[in-house]
């Protein structure tokens, strides 16, 4: 083993160690340092689970029950390569967020859409009515509309 192989080892063994303070779905992300940042910042965390990215829910020193209904807007039109460092400065401006979640691919790019839960109802209309068809880059307007929960499944064609 030369000396070069031993400092690439040591580098290799000191990332794995940094890497397991990063949580999954953040390691090895494109703007991995952008997103650690913004967790560092804002004090909330981020999971990724089962095709989506969460951050928050709920936010740091929440008491209480979780946000009323109405209280979620739907984000889409989304550029591919737009994340949580982008989108969470845009939308807290318009209220405390209580949780982002951003629909994500395999390859780690988005899906193209979000959900952004606000603390309260007021704070939702007030996103609709601010941040519809809000130019995230130039020549690319988001969509944010009222959610709604889809709490029935249909099964057809049996």
């Amino acid at each position: 083993m030369t000396a070069e192989d031993s400092t690439a080892a040591m580098s290799s063994d000191s990332a794995a160690g940094s890497s397991a303070k990063v949580p999954e779905g953040v390691a090895g992300a494109p703007n991995e340092a952008a997103l650690l940042a913004l967790m560092e910042r804002t004090g909330y965390s981020m999971v990724q689970e089962n095709g989506q990215r969460k951050y928050g829910g709920p936010p740091p020193g929440w008491e209480g029950p979780h946000p009323q209904r109405g209280c979620e807007v739907f984000v889409g039109k989304i550029p591919r390569d737009v994340y949580e460092d982008e989108l969470v400065p845009v939308f807290e401006a318009v209220g405390r967020i209580y949780e982002l979640r951003l629909m994500m691919d395999f390859d780690g790019k988005n899906r193209g859409y979000a959900f952004v839960m606000y603390c309260h109802k007021h704070e939702a209309k007030r996103a609709v009515r601010e941040l519809n068809n809000y130019e995230i880059r130039p020549g690319r307007l988001l969509g944010v509309c009222c959610s709604v929960d889809n709490c029935r499944l249909f099964i057809g064609g049996i």
